[in-house]
């Protein structure tokens, strides 16, 4: 069993091998902002409250982006309004992670996102140093910090020759990680850690760090990527690697998995069956995309077992969803997103969720 902390009843965990530690069940805030310009869900004065709550059930551990809610960076801005209205103490208590590598649109301006060749330059996203450092200056104005407490590129800085195939990193390696280095010196970002990435690029910037970064306490500590039980593959972001062998790879790394859209879009919140989808509306019914990845026979059939179980175990099904994840190693914390105080209620209950072996091998079946 790990070693773990406490913080108001909430189960703390440290994040890799570093000496951060965050709450085990994450508050990730894609869609917050201005939901009158940026098609978000949550607004100041809806997500104040919940935020407010969060710090008092000991979620801490606060997710966000810079291009969240079509490029706007209006989840940076609702967070800057919160914390600008709150003593620097709710600050210091909340370890704060946004991600960059997307452009960001200006606050209130609407259009085609993100194709918009007309808006945006090649430097206006990407992992080279200009791009880097201008725009973790603008994330911490956004947000009304004088840090970050950890950074992730967003996503991996590459392109695919079409005669080839062949895969190719944009900007040089060295650039972007001794980059990030230099923001850990000037004191801009803590940590650092990546999303999106595979195991083979993750590899790639860690090799690169021990050329570049100026101590060995200069490393990725985390990757945060999509990671469910109804997308388990998903976790790797690539598809030459298979789940437990990615896991494997981030556990003999001293890495931490950060698993982000851990319901599935709220697949796995049992709301969802084939009965009722004509009737029931949400992001699955009324997002196409989504509908067609999540909203098939097979995992409508997943939801259904889970929400099963979860009854005969007397938790919800998001609460078993987000326990399993919890308890496969190396997870750190479960990045959940809420709209409403209720969602962040019922999350909070994950944490007490406990799974025999025989609990997680028939999730393991079902989910297969």
């Amino acid at each position: 069993m790990a070693k773990t902390k406490n913080f108001r009843g909430m189960t703390c965990r440290k994040v890799g091998n570093s000496g951060l530690w965050v709450s085990e069940i994450g508050l990730g805030l894609w869609q917050w902002g201005y939901p009158e310009y940026d098609k978000s869900r949550v607004n100041e004065f809806n997500g104040f409250p919940i935020l407010d709550r969060a710090l008092e059930l000991g979620v801490f551990h606060w997710d966000t982006a810079n291009s969240y809610n079509a490029g706007s960076a209006n989840s940076e801005r609702l967070l800057g309004r919160y914390f600008s209205k709150r003593p620097q103490g709710v600050r210091d208590k909340v370890v704060l992670a946004t991600k960059v590598s997307n452009n960001t649109r200006d606050e209130y301006q609407l259009g085609p996102y993100p194709v918009n060749e007309e808006a945006f330059t090649p430097n206006q996203s990407g992992a080279s140093r200009l791009y880097l450092m201008s725009e973790v200056e603008r994330c911490l104005q956004r947000m009304c910090v004088d840090h970050i407490d950890l950074l992730y590129l967003h996503s991996a800085d590459t392109w695919t020759s079409v005669a080839s195939g062949k895969t190719d990193w944009i900007t040089p390696l060295e650039e972007t990680w001794s980059t990030m280095d230099d923001l850990v010196t000037a004191g801009k970002v803590r940590y650092i850690a990546v999303s999106n990435h595979s195991a083979t690029q993750t590899q790639a910037g860690m090799d690169v760090l021990e050329q570049v970064g100026k101590d060995a306490s200069r490393n990725i500590i985390a990757v945060e990527n999509c990671y469910s039980l109804a997308e388990r593959g998903n976790v790797t972001s690539d598809k030459e690697t298979d789940e437990q062998a990615f896991l494997d790879f981030c556990k003999a790394a001293g890495l931490s998995v950060v698993p982000y859209f851990p319901l599935a879009g709220g697949l796995l919140t049992g709301r969802y069956t084939k009965r009722n989808l004509d009737k029931t509306e949400g992001r699955l019914t009324t997002t196409e995309f989504l509908g067609t990845r999540f909203l098939t026979d097979e995992r409508l059939k997943l939801a259904g077992s889970l929400t099963r179980m979860a009854k005969a175990k007397g938790c919800s099904p998001a609460q078993l969803a987000i326990a399993w994840l919890l308890h496969r190693p190396p997870i750190a914390s479960v990045i959940a997103g809420v709209t409403k105080m209720e969602h962040l209620e019922d999350n909070i209950g994950a944490a007490k969720v406990k799974l025999s072996k025989e609990d997680m091998a028939k999730l393991d079946r079902m989910s297969r």
